[in-house]
């Protein structure tokens, strides 16, 4: 058994490199083959096969390692969005994103908190935007706050205000 197998595979590639004939036949179709046709009436032409297209592996890239993975590392915060001063208009019943951008990025165990006035607003969470819904009219400071997985304070980003314009009863 171990006799057929490796003959099987020291003859793989020798049929995989076999020879390629091209001829046209009676009814003019080209016909190609492994096999030069019998009966010579027409001329055969040996196909030259390129080499298989090959590309080199792609070249390792580096990953940001996350806050959580690095020690002694200076952690920043931003929001991004909305920007400072935005005013938030009636027709959006309070509803906007808050969006925020770390450097490192968050990694295993580290957490990002919304703050607005002081206030958590959720749980803290492995990612850095929030949907906020219903927020009442009138002006708000956001923070975000980053934590490690034992709650330690990395980083907090500076504050923004926004102006939220809702309707009047």
């Amino acid at each position: 058994m171990h006799r057929f197998l490796i003959i099987f595979l020291l003859a793989v590639p020798l049929m995989v490199s076999a020879q390629v004939y091209k001829s046209v036949d009676k009814d003019g179709s080209v016909v190609f083959s492994d096999t030069p046709p019998k009966g010579g009436d027409s001329p055969v032409e040996k196909v030259e096969l390129n080499t298989t297209n090959s590309a080199p592996p792609p070249r390792h890239v580096d990953r940001p390692v996350p806050v959580a993975e690095k020690e002694n590392v200076e952690v920043s915060v931003k929001i991004v969005d909305p920007a400072h001063d935005t005013t938030i208009a009636i027709g959006y019943a309070g509803n906007f994103v808050v969006q925020a951008e770390v450097s490192p990025p968050l990694g295993n165990g580290a957490s990002a908190q919304l703050l607005i006035d002081d206030e958590p607003q959720g749980g803290p969470q492995p990612h850095t935007s929030w949907a906020l819904a219903n927020v009442y009219r009138g002006s708000h400071v956001l923070t975000v706050a980053i934590t490690d997985a034992s709650g330690k304070s990395l980083a907090v980003s500076p504050p923004i205000t926004v102006h939220v314009l809702r309707a009047g009863i």
